[in-house]
């Protein structure tokens, strides 16, 4: 019988639930980073990103074109040549935001740049760039 094949108590159940959903939270941080890094490019400057909130439009419109742009961004990425994770670029990034007042996107491209560096220990698996994991 393998480990898989085993029946899994409530207890394991609720552990491998909250452990596997914290690790999916992360990643989301760390898309988020890579969004809110990718906003303040295309904006420009800190200062003109409340111009990206469109207030005079309903918010479900907005959402649906988020959603849209979203996915032509991740499918055009794919389709280009493999971009390489460029922690010091996310880390310049970071710093306009803070200095800004934008704590929460800082924080979120500062999670982005942590998981695009080398890792000290040995056994750390380094992240995958895109199209290397396919």
């Amino acid at each position: 019988m393998t480990t898989a094949e085993l029946p899994a108590s409530a207890a394991d159940v609720a552990v491998a639930d909250q452990t596997l959903h914290t690790r999916n939270l992360r990643s989301a941080h760390v898309i988020a980073g890579v969004l809110d890094a990718g906003l303040l490019n295309h904006v420009g400057r800190p200062d003109r990103l409340p111009a990206a909130l469109f207030p005079d439009v309903p918010e479900d419109a907005v959402q649906a074109i988020w959603n849209m742009a979203l996915a032509v961004g991740i499918w055009a990425g794919k389709a280009m040549l493999r971009p390489q994770w460029r922690p010091e670029e996310l880390d310049r990034f970071q710093r306009a935001l803070d200095e800004a007042g934008h704590r929460a996107m800082a924080g979120s491209v500062a999670t982005a740049a942590r998981c695009g560096r080398a890792h000290a220990h040995p056994a750390d698996v380094d992240v995958w760039t895109w199209g290397e994991h396919e």
